[in-house]
C-alpha cells in the first residue's frame, strides 16, 4: 500500500509540474514573507483611521470606518487561503481592539469605574456597522479571489 501512495503520490508532482506555474492550476499563493504584510494592514490602517478622528473630533468616525474595510479587504486580497479565516474571524475583533485602544489612550479620565463598561458598550454598539462592513469587504475579496481561480483552472 505505501508503494502505491508513493507512486500516485509521484504521478500527482509529475502532472503538477507539467502543468506548469501554479497560478493556472488555481492554486493562490500566499506573498513571499509570509503573513506579516497582511497583518501589518489589518491592524495598522484601522490604527492610523482611528488617530486621524480621534484627533480631528470625538469618537471614531468616516477615516476609521474607510480605514478598517480597506485594511482588512488589503489582508484578505494578501492572505493564503488559510489567512482568509483569520482574517475573517479576526476583522471584528480589530474593529472593537483598536476603538478600544485609541479612546482609552485619547480619554483616559473619562473611562474610570462605572465609566468604562458604558464606554465598552458603547464601543460595541456604535462599531458593530464597521465590524460588519469589514467582515463583508474580507468576504468579497475572497470570493473574488475564489471565482478568479476557478476560471484560470478551467479555462
Amino acid at each position: 500500500m505505501a508503494g502505491q501512495r508513493g507512486r500516485s503520490a509521484g504521478k500527482r508532482a509529475r502532472r503538477r509540474a507539467a502543468d506548469g506555474p501554479a497560478e493556472h492550476t488555481g492554486h493562490i499563493r500566499p506573498l513571499p514573507g509570509g503573513p506579516a504584510l497582511p497583518v501589518a494592514l489589518a491592524l495598522g490602517l484601522p490604527l492610523a483611521g482611528a488617530a486621524v478622528d480621534e484627533l480631528s473630533g470625538p469618537g471614531m468616525g468616516l477615516a476609521f470606518t474607510v480605514a478598517a474595510v480597506l485594511g482588512t479587504g488589503l489582508a484578505a486580497a494578501l492572505s493564503s487561503r488559510n489567512g482568509w479565516w483569520w482574517v475573517l474571524a479576526a476583522s471584528p475583533l480589530v474593529v472593537l481592539g483598536v476603538t478600544a485602544a485609541v479612546e482609552l489612550a485619547a480619554h483616559r479620565d473619562r473611562y474610570q469605574g462605572k465609566g468604562l463598561a458604558t464606554g465598552a458598550a458603547r464601543w460595541v454598539v456604535h462599531g458593530f456597522p464597521v465590524m460588519a462592513e469589514a467582515a463583508a469587504a474580507a468576504v468579497i475579496v475572497i470570493a473574488v479571489r475564489l471565482v478568479r481561480a476557478r476560471r484560470r483552472q478551467h479555462g
